[in-house]
């Protein structure tokens, strides 16, 4: 390999492991390394973390990705940080030690709480000021139950030297030179504590949640300097200048400058962001108004529709050995044909537009001639109703009217899932060739504050929609929305 003058390093932190992706100078991906982060399941409907094991990753998989680039630390000219948003870090600043595990965006144990204020002045602040529904998917029900459940950070909290935050924000404590307790503005937009309209802590929503704000950390924009890497640590101090919750980055990779740009990656769960430049929509019940991130201190705004359940129910029915490995699914999907089997994606609730967290998964229509493959096409076509949904609701409620989305993440690998949901949308669908925009999007942010300008073009395969299928496809669409709408009443 010819080596260029100087790299781009991307920690990509998720859900269920960590990658470590080098960059050159033009954004070519010149190693990706990557180590599995476990999930602990304790109680039903909880998800939880090691914090000590996401380190270890992010130390590993630098290592291992400048070993497999064949170069130093030194080559490296700046690192951004991406990562799972809305899942709970809590530490103790002096001690530097974790008091519990990750509280993961998955796990459901803020669910009372959150029932418990619904219809409230609480809820109706949280609603108008972060643009996001009061739900156990965001951070803030997640530190309420910590904060009333855990004995070691309450007793953190009485010497004033309790710590929390996202992912980012335990990784920048950890790997940064003098600790700092930061995180960037995407991030913080996910707690339910940040009002977007004025981007800072909301103060009204702290007091009305008995949360101290110094337990939280400072907000900087996307593309701020965070410090550099300690030394000690790989024997370099390599600048952190860009930092974005791992959604938000795929958006910014993907972004071309239009309104309504619309990408959604697929991974644990999918989320769909819809760009809406400096228009910051007000709070709407079915799907989240965003920060999509902030450079330069200019900031653009998004939409968002969360599906909880996507690559997840993959996993799933792997353990069940409903799959073998992710690898033959193209051929298993190839074995099958429609038919009226209707998957309901809720292992973890339903996200937008439903937003109820009470319903689980389930499948209708079994019959006898029911074959393993079928369940699994199934699962794909639940996917893509809920991308519909989603899209359906935002335009409903806006004046969206794109007619191209651009999807990424493992499930877009999938032919027939992509022309499914072009078939499903009658839309355009565009797949990026480079499987890694999650990694790529805070790259390019970090990249950016080097070079005066960077000209950069995404590759991607398109599915255009074959028309042929569109009423049978949402015949079948509105049969699953009808049993959602059952179980919601119910």
């Amino acid at each position: 390999m010819k080596n260029k003058k100087s790299y781009i390093l991307s920690i990509d932190q998720g859900s269920t492991s960590t990658r470590a992706v080098i960059y050159d100078e033009t954004l070519d991906l010149i190693s990706n390394a990557q180590v599995n982060v476990n999930e602990i399941y304790p109680n039903y409907g909880w998800v939880e973390q090691s914090p000590s094991e996401i380190i270890e990753s992010v130390k590993k998989t630098i290592l291992k990705s400048l070993k497999l680039a064949n170069l130093k630390i030194e080559a490296i000219k700046s690192i951004g940080i991406t990562n799972q948003r809305e899942s709970v870090v809590f530490w103790d600043k002096k001690t530097k030690s974790s008091l519990s595990n990750v509280i993961s965006w998955q796990c459901l144990r803020g669910a009372s709480f959150c029932n418990s204020i619904k219809n409230t002045e609480t809820e109706s602040k949280i609603n108008n000021a972060t643009g996001l529904e009061v739900n156990p998917y965001f951070s803030f029900s997640k530190m309420i139950w910590a904060l009333n459940n855990n004995k070691k950070i309450n007793k953190s909290l009485k010497k004033n030297s309790l710590a929390v935050g996202t992912v980012d924000s335990w990784i920048m404590f950890n790997l940064l030179e003098g600790n700092p307790h930061c995180t960037d503005i995407t991030n913080a937009s996910r707690t339910g504590l940040f009002n977007t309209l004025d981007e800072k802590w909301d103060l009204d929503i702290l007091k009305l949640l008995n949360i101290n704000k110094e337990i939280l950390p400072k907000v900087f924009s996307s593309n701020h300097n965070f410090g550099n890497i300690n030394n000690k640590i790989f024997g370099a101090n390599i600048p952190v200048n860009s930092v974005l919750g791992d959604q938000h980055s795929s958006l910014y990779a993907h972004k071309n400058n239009k309104k309504f740009d619309t990408k959604c990656t697929y991974g644990t769960g999918g989320f769909l962001l819809i760009d809406t430049g400096e228009e910051r929509f007000k709070y709407n019940s079915n799907f989240l108004s965003t920060i999509g991130y902030k450079k330069n201190n200019k900031t653009t705004y998004a939409l968002e529709g969360s599906i909880l359940s996507a690559g997840s129910i993959l996993e799933w029915m792997k353990s069940i050995n409903i799959i073998e490995s992710f690898e033959e699914i193209e051929e298993s999907l190839s074995n099958t044909e429609f038919s009226e089997l209707i998957f309901i994606p809720a292992l973890n609730g339903l996200g937008a537009p439903f937003w109820n967290e009470n319903i689980r998964a389930s499948i209708e229509n079994i019959t006898t001639n029911t074959t393993k493959n079928d369940i699994l096409r199934s699962a794909l076509e639940s996917i893509a109703f809920s991308t519909k949904s989603i899209l359906q609701t935002i335009k409903k409620n806006t004046n969206y009217k794109n007619q191209t989305i651009k999807i990424d993440g493992g499930m877009s690998k999938s032919t027939f899932f992509s022309s499914f949901l072009a078939d499903l949308l009658g839309v355009k669908v565009k797949v990026a060739k480079n499987p890694e925009m999650t990694s790529m999007g805070v790259a390019k942010l970090s990249l950016e504050s080097h070079l005066e300008k960077l000209d950069l073009k995404n590759l991607y395969i398109e599915y255009k929609p074959s028309g042929k299928n569109f009423k049978k496809f949402n015949d079948k669409f509105l049969k699953w929305e009808k049993i959602i709408e059952t179980k919601i009443k119910d």
